[in-house]
């Protein structure tokens, strides 16, 4: 009885799958993993499992095992036909062995010994088990399987059968793949070849030594073929081999370098073809944008170049002419602002040049002022001056918004001013002309705030007349501080509502403060304004004996401690006198 061993179970139940080795009872194996191994071979992509995913690996599991069980049928069937013959071999020996011993009970005359047949020699696939004394010896020999039972060094029991191995090889060679033309062969060791079909095995033959039983071994590089050859393992003699067919390959490689190459080259002729009148047109227009990039450095904002297309270079002199007119406009906004800028700074020079440079002595009077101007010309202004009569008239202003508008006003009033004081008018008479000049000659609602008043150093009376103007003070030697408050509306606001002029005593010793609303509006970081409290606590504060310069100083310092980093917004104009 043969028996086959097997381990685990086919894919989709197809059964048990085949181990590397197929066993017989009698001994006799059948080694089935050098097939598996070239079926491995065969079926992955590059001969190796290690880049494979789980699932290919899986797939390629389950292709080896049907193949395989292709081949343990075809061996089953071989084995159950070789058993067949071993159990008629058996009953025959059984027969004759029954027959020898009745005869002899029967008494015979002596014969002639006859001389013992040794056993056959074991050459293939051999392989022995003992069980008690009896040894069991079987030989694979070809198609020719001999099995013996020996006891006692005689042969007590002996088998022979027969075993198919053209169709055993032809059902292994059925299972295997032929995609690039591959020839799978066998060689036995008297040098018979076994291949799938008369035709293959002609072919075979022609690949010369790797055909035969002395040929080599392993991998045969032939014109036109690559062989791989391979001893069966058992020992019975059999070679097993592959030939695979390369003349197709290296065929199939050169139509595709040439086709590439013919793929090249036209892509080359129509690369060429294009990129040539492209770069030639693409040369001309940078040269384009060259030029004008010169020309505006030399000075032509009003360069442009013309390019057409809606390529890249085409936007890029889109881009470029839009610099172009966004330079331009620059420059025309340059020389504006530098034509404003002198403006401003001849309006600040007339400005300077109509305030009185340094302090102004008349007996024991004595009278000084300071403006600090803002970063844009305002229209601040004081002034003092004696008059034909001996009088001092003291001015001081401030015209609504900044600039040169603001400048040239300032110096039209202090003109008139000046004309009209010294011709004896009026402080009243005064105000009320200026201010109706204003109105008709101004454009706009411009307007000016204005403190007007004269100083008589003999009698010490002091006339004035506040335009709208911020309280101006009287600094008592004796103590104490006076307000000469508003008595009438700004110049040019609302003409002809009339100015009333008042009158104030002072005394020797006694100290008059002119300032402007640049001095209490000044700010500091947390925008709070400096005010009229603080200003009056500051005057209140200064010693009975400071002179105009001290007191100009004491407050200048009193506005900068306050402010700190912070910028002026409005001029600050101050003056001080003091009665002699």
């Amino acid at each position: 009885m043969i028996t086959l061993q097997f381990a685990g179970t086919g894919p989709g139940g197809a059964g048990p799958l085949p181990m590397g080795t197929v066993h017989t009872e009698g001994g006799t194996q059948i080694d089935l993993s050098q097939i598996r191994r070239d079926l491995y071979r065969q079926i992955l992509p590059n001969g190796t499992q290690e880049t494979l995913t789980p699932e290919e690996r899986q797939r390629v599991a389950r292709e080896v095992n049907l193949r395989m069980l292709g081949i343990v049928e075809g061996i089953k069937l071989s084995a159950i036909e070789l058993q067949k013959k071993a159990d008629q071999a058996r009953l025959g020996a059984d027969a004759a062995k029954k027959a020898t011993s009745e005869s002899a009970k029967t008494p015979v005359a002596p014969a002639a010994p006859v001389a013992p047949v040794p056993p056959p020699p074991v050459t293939d696939l051999t392989k022995v088990t003992t069980s008690g004394a009896a040894k069991r010896t079987s030989e694979l020999s070809g198609n020719r399987l001999n099995v013996q039972v020996v006891q006692n060094g005689q042969v007590v029991r002996a088998a022979n059968a027969e075993i198919n191995l053209p169709a055993l090889l032809l059902t292994v060679f059925s299972t295997m793949p032929r995609e690039q033309g591959e020839l799978p062969f066998a060689v036995d060791k008297d040098g018979k070849v076994y291949a799938r079909s008369e035709d293959d095995r002609k072919r075979v033959e022609e690949l010369g030594s790797v055909a035969k039983p002395t040929g080599p071994l392993g991998k045969t590089v032939l014109p036109g073929w690559i062989v791989v050859t391979t001893a069966e393992p058992s020992g019975s003699g059999l070679r097993f081999g592959i030939a695979r067919p390369t003349g197709d390959s290296l065929r199939s490689l050169r139509q595709t370098a040439g086709r590439n190459a013919a793929f090249g080259l036209l892509f080359i002729g129509v690369a060429l073809a294009l990129v040539v009148p492209l770069s030639s047109r693409l040369t001309k227009n940078l040269s384009t944008l060259t030029e004008g990039v010169k020309r505006i450095a030399h000075g032509d904002y009003r360069a442009r170049v013309d390019v057409k297309g809606g390529d890249e270079v085409g936007a890029l002199a889109a881009a470029f002419n839009q610099m172009a007119e966004d330079v331009e406009r620059h420059q025309r906004s340059a020389v504006e602002q530098e034509r404003i800028r002198r403006e401003l700074e001849l309006g600040r020079q007339i400005q300077h040049d109509m305030q009185p440079h340094g302090a102004l002595r008349l007996g024991l009077t004595e009278i000084t002022g300071v403006s600090v101007s803002a970063s844009e010309v305002g229209g601040d202004f004081f002034n003092y001056f004696e008059l034909p009569s001996g009088q001092l008239a003291m001015l001081v202003g401030d015209v609504s918004g900044k600039g040169v508008g603001a400048a040239l006003l300032m110096a039209n009033i202090q003109a008139s001013l000046r004309t009209r004081l010294a011709l004896g008018q009026d402080l009243k008479a005064v105000a009320e002309e200026i201010d109706r000049e204003v109105e008709a000659n101004t454009p706009g609602p411009v307007y000016s705030t204005l403190f007007i008043s004269i100083l008589d150093p003999v009698s010490r009376k002091l006339r004035y007349v506040n335009a709208g103007h911020n309280p101006q003070f009287v600094l008592r030697r004796q103590g104490g501080l006076e307000r000469m408050s508003s008595t009438g509306m700004p110049i040019g606001l609302l003409a002809g509502r009339g100015h009333n002029q008042l009158e104030v005593q002072l005394a020797e010793g006694d100290r008059l403060f002119f300032y402007t609303d640049g001095c209490v509006e000044a700010e500091n970081d947390r925008r709070e304004m400096f005010g009229a409290e603080r200003l009056e606590t500051s005057l209140q504060a200064l010693p009975p004996s400071a002179t105009p310069q001290e007191v100009l100083v004491h407050i200048e310092r009193a506005i900068e401690q306050f402010r700190g980093a912070r910028e002026l917004f409005d001029d600050v104009t101050v003056m001080a006198v003091r009665v002699g």
